[in-house]
């Protein structure tokens, strides 16, 4: 039954036909941002304030084995599929992981522990501290796909970025010299860095063209200057997001609500005994929006997941459904007081 189950599932979410995002990295001395666009379907989503010293199993299918961990650190994620699958997002540490579709093939079935693609970007902030804690994980943890060819761009609290492929069934990392331009769109790294050599005209291209800029043709801010990245570069642009690792903050506005919001990331309390708060990312607020994050919910978790799978088209069987729509409750403290 599980495996008819599993089955149906790779079809049915084969039809997410693809979200196309850019993204970037600018580092100066003394300033580091990291700008990300989601060109999808919906805007609708919660950025969610997680914890630290959660106990959490990997949601993955048999034959896989799952893994189990307790994450270390706090972090505040964009999720569009319910708590605990995210898009993207920063840890305290200054972290940031972003994805975006790209074709991928990865690693095969091996004695590895595995978990599904979404959480493995929360399983990283969970736990890792630098590109290289991610990049070392890959020796027990390999993704175990629904079915989404994902590439994500990494940046940690020191300024270190890297991009992480999967072709031909390994991870590919570009990190340092290898990594010229901190920028991805949506084909390969090596294929955009290709056309932005040969000055062809892309998303990959104007993004790392205004990057070169900065500081040469306008007087804006870092932030202000990032928003006019990801202006030029939007599709649909149903959020952009600006993360200031440096000052520890979030910008971001909507595309039905481009007044920018602001997170200040370390007023949150990342102790697992708080209540766990989020902000309805639907909401129409402006400015500061720490006060406005509120208490989760099941069932605002489920609404939001309702609606992820039927803005996208996607019919899921009840069993599996239940499975996503209940995982968070899993999801235990275990540094009571």
């Amino acid at each position: 039954m599980i495996k008819k189950i599993i089955i149906l599932v790779l079809l049915i979410i084969n039809s997410l036909s693809g979200f196309t995002c850019t993204t970037f990295i600018i580092k100066t001395a003394n300033e580091l941002v990291f700008g990300r666009n989601l060109d999808w379907f919906s805007e609708n989503g919660i950025i969610v304030v997680n914890k630290r010293n959660i106990k959490k199993t990997s949601l993955v299918f048999p034959p896989e084995t799952p893994i189990e961990w307790t994450s270390k650190y706090g972090s505040i994620t964009f999720n569009q599929f319910g708590k605990e699958f995210p898009f993207g997002g920063i840890n305290e540490k200054g972290l940031v992981i972003e994805i975006m579709l790209a074709s991928a093939e990865y690693e095969n079935f091996d004695n590895r522990n595995a978990i599904n693609e979404f959480q493995w970007i929360q399983y990283q902030l969970d736990n890792s501290e630098t590109i290289d804690d991610v990049i070392n994980s890959n020796k027990f943890l390999r993704i175990s796909s629904i079915e989404e060819e994902l590439h994500f761009l990494i940046c940690d609290g020191s300024g270190n970025s890297a991009v992480i492929e999967f072709q031909n069934n390994s991870m590919i990392v570009y990190k340092s010299g290898n990594l010229p331009t901190t920028v991805l769109e949506n084909d390969s790294y090596n294929t955009s860095l290709s056309k932005y050599r040969r000055n062809i005209d892309c998303r990959f291209t104007t993004a790392a063209r205004m990057i070169n800029n900065y500081g040469i043709e306008n007087n804006s801010s870092i932030i202000d200057y990032s928003f006019e990245i990801l202006d030029s570069v939007a599709l649909s642009a149903e959020w952009s997001i600006v993360y200031d690792i440096k000052n520890m903050k979030i910008y971001f506005k909507t595309s039905s609500n481009q007044k920018i919001k602001e997170i200040a990331i370390n007023q949150f309390d990342f102790d697992c005994n708080s209540k766990t708060l989020i902000y309805d990312l639907l909401i129409e607020h402006d400015g500061d929006i720490n006060s406005n994050f509120f208490a989760f919910s099941s069932k605002i978790n489920k609404e939001k997941i309702k609606f992820g799978l039927q803005s996208n088209n996607i019919q899921m069987p009840k069993q599996l459904l239940k499975k996503f729509y209940n995982y968070h409750k899993k999801c235990k403290c275990v540094n009571k007081h």
